[in-house]
């Protein structure tokens, strides 16, 4: 009797501590991700945005903020993406030059699933969609008298979408480091296309 009695209190902990670590992970969270992102422009010289794919894949920093709200194994949250510009030259001759510049950020809604959500770590798969915000412009710089410099600008607002995955830890219930991978799909800019690929490291605090 005293062996089960034993057992039973010892389950009834168990579900009280499982219960209580569900309960802190729930809830209103908030998220910061830092990382490096590499755009890629296909086809641009139909969109007018450079001479070759590698005008614009150098990686450039991001930086972005959520809220969200957690529940057991489904995360939801509201986005914003900032990216450093990218910038590029070409020379024409020895007195002109193009200075090229591309920046993107955007608005993102994301959905998360975490694979075992109270677990030391686990891993996750996540998708968004949004809006991007695509700028660029190209400036004639010459050092000739007679030739007189011209300018342009593209700029588009685009639906948005983007997959990824990647891991989290959990320092405390409430207090998580995460490392993950996202691919963006931007849209036209131009008639070229956009795309870019983002590693970043961040971190989440439920309320």
């Amino acid at each position: 009797m005293n062996k089960l009695l034993l057992a039973a209190s010892a389950a009834v902990l168990t579900l009280g501590l499982a219960y209580q670590a569900s309960a802190d992970c729930n809830g209103l969270y908030i998220a910061g991700r830092g990382g490096v992102v590499k755009h890629k422009i296909e086809n641009p010289k139909k969109g007018g945005v450079g001479n070759s794919d590698n005008d614009f894949d150098k990686q450039k920093l991001m930086l972005s903020g959520a809220l969200g709200y957690r529940y057991d194994y489904l995360r939801v949250e509201a986005e914003y993406v900032w990216r450093d510009k990218v910038k590029h030259n070409d020379f024409i001759d020895e007195d002109t030059s193009l200075k090229r510049q591309f920046k993107s950020y955007s608005y993102m809604l994301n959905a998360y699933f975490d694979l075992a959500p109270y677990s030391w770590i686990t891993p996750y798969v996540g998708a968004g969609i949004g809006m991007t915000n695509l700028k660029f412009k190209e400036n004639e710089v010459t050092s000739s008298p007679v030739a007189e410099p011209s300018s342009r600008r593209l700029k588009e607002d685009n639906f948005t979408w983007s997959v990824g995955g990647g891991l989290s830890v959990k320092v405390t219930n409430r207090f998580n480091v995460d490392a993950g991978y996202r691919y963006y799909d931007m849209g036209d800019l131009g008639k070229a296309d956009v795309t870019a690929h983002e590693i970043y490291g961040g971190i989440r605090y439920v309320f």
